[in-house]
This record gives C-alpha cells, structure tokens and sequence, in this order.
C-alpha cells in the first residue's frame, strides 16, 4: 500500500536531475561561479536553514502571501457565488473583470509601489489582485455548473436561502472552487517573491536578489532550492485539504460514470 503512494517515478527523476547537476558541476560544463555544485549548494542550504536565516526570509514571504491570498478569497468567493446566482450582477463585473485580469501582476507592483510604498502592505496587495481573478472565475463557472435537478430538489423541499446556500450551493460549487484555489496558489507565492524583489528589505525574494547581487551564488541557489521544495509542499498541503473536504467528490464521480 505504502509503496502505491509514493511517487517512485518522481523522486528517480528528482535524483537523476540532482546527480547530473553535481557531475555537470564537477566537470565543469559551465563556469564553477555560475553553476557550483549540488553538494556545495546543499551545505549553504543547511548553513542557512540552521542559523535561521532561511526560515526567517520564508516566513515574511509565507506570511504576505498568505494574508493577501486569504484576503482574495474572502472577497472573490462570496462575490463569484452571487455572479454565478445573478446573471445581471455577472455582466455587469464581466467588462472590469475581463479588462484587469489581463494585466500582468508583475506590472501592478510598481503603481502599488507609489501608492502603497515598499512595505508588507504593497506586497499583500500584489497578491491580492494576482490571485483574485482565478478565484472568482472558476468560482463563477462552478456555481453555474452546478445541476439544476439539486436546485429543483432543494425548491421542492421549500428549503430556506441558508439551507439552499449552506447545504447546496456551497457543497456542490466546492470542486470548482478548490481549482480555483489549485490556481491561485502558485501565483501568490510567485508574486510575492518577485514584490520582494522589486522592492522588498526581507522575505525569499530579497535574500534570492542580493544574493545574486553580491555574487554569492550558493546561496542564492540554496534560496532556489528552497523556494522549489516550499512550493511543493504547499501544493501538497493544499491538495490534501481538498482530498480530506471532497471526499464524497470521487464517489460522486465514480457514480456519474
């Protein structure tokens, strides 16, 4: 059983990724100050994981990414919910929602940065309007999908607005929602990274580009190498709350077929 779950496919292409950067390192196929290797970067990895400067630098980028992703959900999903109900309420936000979810996140930061300044509080808002719009889209079309035979059933049965919300809507539209989540993570932790870049005194991003700034190369792959694995995880992590909330999701499906 154990042995089903563990992707062994991934972690030998992990390794056999992992094996030709050392021996591409050790030959050097590439000059050693741009691509020292792996071992090196592993030893500045645990040299800055242990005197916490690692974990330190992702957890303010955790933490911005976190509030302005929290943020977008709290705001696109009721709104998404009630568009998905309101045809009129739909095409009426459609023309702004179209307009500005075309523009690059990287492109907000820098008025963010006049109007907001450099601070947590321009960061939070780059990922706030980075992860909104897929958000209340997939929102949006999961709460459209849903099947009207639950909504007949649920008339039938004079269910009152919490019931038919609490126990229709929101269950059936869940799905449709945690893609929209699936989505979003990702580019929040990526606009977090690059706000920190641009304009940042602390977080992964700031120690990823002074680091490349000063030459210090091993750790500024050690920053990659950290910023890979945390996105990893918390793409894991995500993924298991969806199993663990939509457990009935599969039986449905498999009900379906």
């Amino acid at each position: 059983m154990l042995g089903k779950r563990i992707n062994w496919h991934g972690i030998t292409a992990c390794l056999t990724l992992a094996l030709t950067w050392e021996v591409a390192a050790r030959m050097a196929l590439l000059p050693p100050r741009l691509l020292p290797p792996l071992s090196l970067v592993l030893s500045e990895f645990m040299t800055l994981t242990l005197s916490g400067a690692l974990p330190s630098a992702l957890g303010h980028t955790l933490l911005r990414m976190g509030l302005g992703l929290f943020l977008a959900a709290a705001a696109m999903l009721p709104l998404g919910i009630a568009a998905g109900r309101s045809p009129v309420l739909l095409r009426t936000l459609s023309p702004t929602v179209e307009s500005l979810r075309a523009l690059p996140p990287v492109l907000v930061i820098l008025p963010a940065m006049l109007v907001l300044g450099i601070g947590d509080t321009m960061k939070v808002f780059a990922v706030f309007f980075a992860t909104a719009f897929p958000i209340f889209l997939n929102t949006v079309d999961a709460v459209r999908a849903i099947p009207p035979l639950f909504l007949d059933t649920a008339r039938t049965f004079r269910a009152d607005m919490l019931t038919l919300y609490g126990g229709v809507i929101l269950p059936a539209s869940a799905p449709g929602v945690f893609s929209g989540l699936q989505t979003a993570l990702p580019i929040a932790f990526i606009v977090a990274i690059i706000a920190e870049m641009i304009g940042g005194a602390d977080g992964i991003g700031h120690l990823l580009i002074r680091s490349q700034r000063t030459f210090d190369i091993p750790a500024m792959y050690a920053a990659v190498l950290a910023t890979a694995i945390t996105g990893g995880v918390l793409a894991l992590a995500l993924s298991t709350v969806e199993s663990t909330c939509l457990a009935w999701h599969a039986g449905w499906k498999r009900l379906q077929n």
